[in-house]
């Protein structure tokens, strides 16, 4: 489904199963609403994107679709392992792998013994910075802080730290030069971290959780996203004061890869069942539904993504491509 190819079969077939239903706002009359249950999907290519496949029952890899190799992942635990891939770095890959008492980030690269980076805490967080360069992580300390570190993602060395109150509840998200981007959820905050200076300096009054200084955006929320009153704030880094897009229902999953759209799921105090497609101001370009669960996973291009959904009939989920109204399954979603 690359620039997306659906043979006219399966295009005859997605006109039937995926008719619009009316929807609510004249503003929004052209943007479409489409069923993504997978069963009776087409089935298309496998995704454009590293992905995490099980090729049996006790053993997990990361399949590169650049290259078509697929790297073992090694146990931290046992077979009941949970795995999430973090991203590419380098060679590798950086995945977090949780399993009763052990959660740790490790290093996964073909023909290289698995590397540990670092031990995380159930509650820490952990992401890759957007060029891939680092790690990003929280780890709470047995003082009551919770420290922020800057890692080497192929040597897990930690770059710079910096321990804020317990209370501040950091969350890193981004790092360009020096500086580190961090949302703060005690009082709702948004800070830039320099290493190099010292220093720290709020730029909003809004909890930072998504965004990238590359393509200058960032989506805060205003406060804890599980308060029945929380919204979500789409702005830009440099002018994080000027709302380009606001609401209390729905949150930004990922910003496209060039920043011009971005992809919602329900803001944590919901429980809708949709994945929306917008442009960074918010006008609605696509709704996806499906009553059995079916979330944003990741954009294959900067208008192409793939969703997590779930059959009715309980098995596992898969990876569904979408562009615009064209779906088809990508694989099944392999990650415990």
């Amino acid at each position: 489904m690359r620039g997306i190819r659906i043979p006219a079969l399966a295009t005859a077939i997605l006109a039937a199963l995926m008719l619009p239903v009316t929807l609510v706002s004249p503003a929004s009359a052209a943007a479409p609403t489409v069923d993504v249950r997978p069963l009776p999907l087409p089935v298309g290519e496998r995704p454009t994107v590293p992905y995490l496949d099980r090729p049996s029952d006790t053993s997990v890899v990361v399949v590169d679709p650049t290259t078509g190799t697929k790297t073992p992942v090694e146990h931290v635990g046992d077979d009941l392992d949970f795995y999430e891939l973090l991203g590419r770095s380098g060679s590798g890959f950086v995945l977090r792998i949780r399993n009763r008492n052990v959660d740790r980030i490790v290093r996964a690269q073909l023909d290289v013994p698995q590397r540990s980076l670092t031990d995380m805490y159930y509650e820490d967080v952990a992401r890759l910075s957007a060029d891939r360069r680092y790690l990003l992580k929280t780890a709470t300390l047995s003082s009551g802080g919770i420290q922020v570190q800057v890692r080497n993602t192929t040597t897990g060395a930690v770059v710079a730290r910096h321990t804020f109150k317990a209370s501040t509840k950091p969350d890193p998200i981004d790092v360009s030069g020096t500086r580190v981007l961090v949302g703060g959820y005690g009082t709702p905050r948004t800070m830039i971290w320099d290493w190099k200076a010292g220093t720290i300096k709020t730029i909003a009054a809004r909890a930072a959780y998504a965004g990238s200084f590359a393509t200058n955006r960032l989506a805060t929320y205003t406060k804890n996203p599980y308060a029945p009153d929380a919204c979500s704030v789409v702005s830009t880094v440099t002018a994080p004061g000027a709302t380009l897009w606001r609401s209390c229902l729905e949150a930004v999953a990922s910003f496209s890869p060039d920043g011009a759209r971005f992809a919602t799921d329900a803001i944590a105090h919901e429980s809708q069942v949709v994945v929306r497609r917008r442009s960074l101001r918010g006008t609605l370009l696509t709704t996806y539904r499906n009553p059995n669960k079916v979330w944003m996973h990741a954009w294959e291009s900067n208008t192409r993504i793939l969703m997590e959904s779930y059959p009715a009939d309980g098995s596992d989920a898969w990876l569904v491509r979408c562009e615009v109204a064209a779906c088809e399954r990508a694989t099944k979603f392999r990650n415990g």
